[in-house]
């Protein structure tokens, strides 16, 4: 069985507060690699858009990977999906594996037209054991979207291997 260790939503700003009305999601489902899971769903619409997305990721750039699939499946830039369509074998299909679907070299191509794309939008990117993307949350600084990274402030779990409750952080 996988789990979900982070989520990023992405969708509109709102101007005033900083919230967002997401139009897709994403999803970080990990045990044996990682997958980027990505659904269109909008709480807020009534319609169905498209099925869900799921690109295996790379592990030093998970993060950035995550980023590639906003530019290419919800902004639809023109520029980046050509150039995408150029490098990957079949970008067409619901399940991209970056390892095997592109070079190293194209794949780095993409990351750099994607962080010239004006962001018109938001992520809140979300992990849940609160380190998940270490020093990948800097490749932040390279991109104009706007954006808010939430980790968590107090977490406590049952350890079964140790048999006993294991807290971290403060609720105060």
């Amino acid at each position: 069985m996988s789990t979900l260790t982070a989520q990023i939503l992405v969708g509109g700003s709102h101007p005033n507060h900083g919230g967002i009305n997401p139009s897709h999601y994403l999803f970080l489902s990990e045990n044996s690699r990682p997958a980027w899971i990505l659904t269109p769903e909008n709480i807020f619409s009534e319609k169905q858009e498209q099925e869900k997305i799921v690109w295996i990721p790379t592990l030093e750039n998970m993060l950035e990977d995550a980023l590639l699939m906003i530019g290419i499946y919800v902004l639809e830039d023109e520029g980046l999906c050509e150039l995408a369509k150029e490098y990957f074998d079949d970008l067409e299909t619901d399940h991209i594996e970056l390892y095997d679907d592109i070079s190293e070299e194209n794949l780095n191509k993409l990351y750099q037209e994607c962080r010239k794309l004006e962001q018109k939008y938001k992520v809140v990117i979300t992990s849940f054991d609160g380190d998940h993307f270490g020093n990948q949350l800097k490749a932040l600084e390279e991109y104009a979207m706007d954006v808010s990274i939430c980790t968590p402030k107090y977490t406590r779990h049952y350890s079964r291997w140790q048999d006993e409750v294991k807290v971290r952080g403060s609720l105060e």
